[in-house]
């Protein structure tokens, strides 16, 4: 179970980060059989994080697996035509979890996991399947294939 006191000891905290002008505090926990490494993220203010962000990431980290079958649903009924044409849709890979992101004060969504899906295109190119994934309260808010997936769905 993460805590506050463990994210600012074991986390890197990073004053501009990625997600903009924000600061955050970051580390990169393994799920394991979903990718190798997760980067986490925790938005702050003032190097303050706010007790529910930490839950609604122990509350996720408990529970994520319930969500993969909606998001696998997902990628399958967004695949393009070309895409369609695979001759095995068992030739996409395993999903993997790339970001989490737990903003700070965000009246939109609370939690945003950023994953995917790859497949071989001919023998050595590879395509990505990329998916934002918005949760509030506990539950997924909107799903969209996006290139980039940095911006909010919506």
């Amino acid at each position: 179970m993460l805590t506050i006191d463990k994210i600012k000891r074991d986390f890197s905290y990073v004053k501009k980060a990625w997600t903009g002008n924000s600061e955050v505090y970051h580390d990169s926990p393994i799920f394991q059989g979903y990718g190798n490494l997760c980067d986490l993220y925790f938005k702050s203010k003032d190097k303050q994080i706010k007790q529910e962000q930490v839950d609604k990431y122990n509350e996720f980290k408990e529970n994520f697996k319930s969500y993969l079958p909606d998001i696998e649903k997902y990628i399958l009924s967004s695949l393009k035509n070309s895409e369609m044409n695979l001759k095995d849709i068992n030739r996409l890979t395993k999903l993997t979890l790339d970001i989490i992101e737990i903003p700070y004060d965000n009246f939109k969504y609370d939690l945003v996991l950023l994953c995917g899906k790859s497949y071989k295109k001919f023998l050595f190119l590879t395509r990505n399947i990329d998916i934002r994934v918005e949760f509030k309260n506990g539950t997924i808010k909107t799903i969209q294939r996006k290139k980039d997936t940095t911006e909010d769905n919506e």
